[in-house]
């Protein structure tokens, strides 16, 4: 201690009287002395010394402090911290063909005007307000349908011990039922008010009169494609007092059999009226298959609440073009359609378009559905399927009466053939048969025999074969690489671009028979 100062006294070896500073530290600098070394072919003067920490020479020693200071590495390890909020940067650019300078960039104030938050601000802005204390609390209320309510257990829990615990059968919501009888107080509440005055006890499964605390309540979020949960969380927040379902679905001394119907019957819910009038204002410019398009995005995106009632004053317009296409499709001009086949042709094709949002109509369950499969024989069912509908225009008649004829001029061997496929696809099994034959043996008659006979019956036979030419002698022939999207170089990793859902993809499950000439004439991974 010198004159009330600390001075601070280093070896000899690593600094003099004459360079340190006030405090006693040693004064370091980078010399420019004009000296220059080579390291690996690279000329390095004194501007490439790392500064020091003259803290850290306090041990003695001359220590190289580095410190990454790249941003990049500082937000991936405080990734969260200092992301900060999402941005976006957008500009707009001039045509190509106007002659003008590039518009600049200015990088420097870009980074300061998206600048992320450091851990020590992110610190700062933590102590610096009180953000951990809530006053008052919240108290996160769930709900569920009659024997819905949810089940957590391990994947070891024995289940028989699961479904005897009583959060499965005492649950929060159920217990605002038993608190109604118990507690007049309760029964002025709605299921949101009841956590002002009551507390939920884990122990007992119980609601409690509560004694202290400011607590809010907030019902869980459902979205309005949920369904009937939905309706549900419509009513709680105004159904004060219920002592059991029922009571939820009454509205004026009336039970109404759905949480929908009590909806409309309390006014929460609109008539639809406005879509309704939408889709009858695009019919005098719109073609049917926009609006059986419409129809299908209005149900996609749960806009309407109630869809049938839609539905039954609109499908008349929706099925505007429906006979039409039926009409052209069937090659009939005089065909006609009842109104209930109209209908479901009509949902038929609503039901496709729903598929290309992974939607159905079972998924509404107030709306009509119609089956594929169920619809009338003589109907193009699958008509919006080019594809199928063009495997069904055979004369049925015809093919009937040439299979009949073909029959008669099998061989043994050929008959024994025939017999043997037609079961399988009879019976459903499936199976690979490989039927081999040198030029002349009746190869090609045997394959007119069988699809005449699947034909006639209105089944789908796909004819094909490895060439052009041959695919020209069968019935309906097409080359494989044309019929089943082969791509045309071929290896062990190639797939065929069939998607999921596409009309290819239908036609090819509702096939009963593929019939593939010269089979050994392509790669093996056609096959």
């Amino acid at each position: 201690m010198e004159n009330g100062k600390c001075i601070r006294h280093f070896p000899k070896r690593f600094v003099d009287e004459t360079t340190v500073d006030e405090d006693g530290y040693p004064l370091y600098r980078r010399r420019d002395d004009g000296r220059i070394i080579n390291k690996s072919g690279v000329d390095l003067d004194d501007c490439y010394v790392v500064p020091h920490n003259r803290f850290l020479l306090l041990y003695g020693a001359h220590i190289n402090v580095e410190w990454c200071n790249q941003s990049r590495s500082i937000k991936y390890l405080f990734k969260y911290v200092n992301k900060g909020n999402d941005r976006v940067t957008t500009a707009f650019y001039k045509s190509v063909g106007e002659d003008v300078e590039s518009d600049e960039i200015d990088e420097i104030s870009m980074y300061y005007d998206c600048r992320y938050i450091s851990p020590c601000e992110a610190v700062w802005r933590i102590f610096g307000y009180s953000i951990h204390y809530r006053d008052p609390s919240v108290v996160r209320l769930g709900f569920h349908l009659p024997d819905e309510q949810n089940v957590i257990f391990k994947d070891h829990d024995n289940l028989d011990e699961v479904a005897r615990e009583a959060s499965v059968k005492e649950s929060m919501f159920l217990g605002w039922f038993e608190a109604n009888k118990e507690y007049r107080e309760a029964r002025s509440l709605t299921f949101a008010e009841l956590p002002t005055k009551f507390v939920w006890k884990a122990q007992e499964r119980i609601w409690v009169p509560r004694k202290s605390h400011a607590v809010i309540g907030r019902i869980f979020f459902v979205p309005p494609g949920s369904g009937e949960i939905y309706y549900l969380r419509l009513l709680l927040n105004l159904v004060k007092g219920p002592t059991c379902y029922e009571d939820i679905r009454t509205v004026d001394g009336t039970v109404y059999s759905t949480f929908r119907d009590a909806c409309y019957a309390r006014g929460l819910l609109d008539d639809d009226r406005e879509y309704i009038d939408a889709i009858q204002e695009a019919n005098n410019w719109g073609s049917g298959e926009y609006l059986r398009k419409l129809f299908a995005t209005l149900l996609f995106s749960n806009s309407m609440t109630r869809p049938e009632y839609v539905w039954d004053n609109t499908w008349h317009i929706l099925s505007d073009d429906i006979l039409h296409r039926q009409k052209r499709i069937l090659d009939n001009p005089d065909l006609s359609l009842t109104e209930q086949e109209l209908k479901d042709l009509t949902l038929i094709d609503i039901e496709n378009k729903l598929k290309t949002y992974n939607k159905s109509l079972k998924e509404f369950s107030s709306m009509p559905f119609s089956d594929m499969e169920m619809c009338s024989s003589h109907l193009v069912s699958s008509g919006i399927n080019r594809l199928i509908s063009d495997e069904q225009q055979y004369d049925r008649h015809r093919l009937a009466d040439e299979h009949s004829l073909y029959l008669q001029q099998l061989t043994n061997e050929q008959h024994h053939v025939y017999d043997r496929i037609m079961q399988s696809v009879n019976d459903g099994v499936g199976g690979v048969y490989f039927l081999y034959g040198y030029g002349g043996t009746g190869k090609t008659f045997v394959w007119k025999t069988l699809a005449s006979g699947l034909r006639s019956r209105g089944q789908i036979v796909l004819t094909v074969a490895s060439s052009g030419i041959a695919a020209l002698l069968l019935p309906g022939g097409r080359t494989a690489h044309s019929r089943f999207a082969i791509p045309l170089n071929v290896d062990e990793f190639s797939t065929c671009n069939i998607k999921q859902g596409s009309a290819l993809a239908e036609l090819i499950i509702k096939t009963k028979l593929i019939i593939w000439d010269e089979a050994p004439m392509v790669n093996k991974h056609c096959i």
